[in-house]
C-alpha cells in the first residue's frame, strides 16, 4: 500500500503541531495505514503545501488563515488536541485515503 503524506497546520508549527502529529501517527498504525506525517506553521503552509504534496491536511487553525493550492482534503485537527472525536476522526481520514487510492 502506498504511503501517505499528511501534513499538520498550525499556529506556530510547535506544540499544537507536534501533538497533533504523534496523535495521528499512532492512529495510523494502528489503522495499519501507512503514513509519513509533517508539520509546519500556517505562516509557512502554503510553501510547504506545494513541495510536499501532502494527500491529506490537518489543520489546527481555521482553513482560510492559509491557502490550500493542491487537491489536499482539509480536515479540523482539533479532535486530536482534544481527544473528543479522535478516533471517529481517524477512522474518516483512513476512509478518505483508501478512497483516493482504490
Amino acid at each position: 500500500m502506498k504511503e501517505f503524506r499528511i501534513l499538520g497546520v498550525c499556529g506556530a508549527g510547535l506544540s499544537t503541531s507536534t501533538t497533533v502529529a504523534r496523535t495521528l501517527q499512532v492512529g495510523m498504525q494502528e489503522r495499519e495505514m501507512p503514513a509519513q506525517i509533517r508539520t509546519c506553521s500556517v505562516q509557512e503552509a502554503t510553501g510547504t503545501i506545494e513541495g510536499y504534496q501532502p494527500d491529506v491536511i490537518l489543520a489546527t487553525v481555521a482553513t482560510t488563515s492559509f491557502e490550500n493550492p493542491s487537491d489536499a482534503k482539509v480536515f479540523s485537527g482539533v479532535p486530536l488536541l482534544t481527544g473528543i472525536g479522535s478516533d471517529e476522526l481517524l477512522d474518516e481520514i483512513v476512509e478518505y485515503l483508501k478512497s483516493v487510492s482504490a
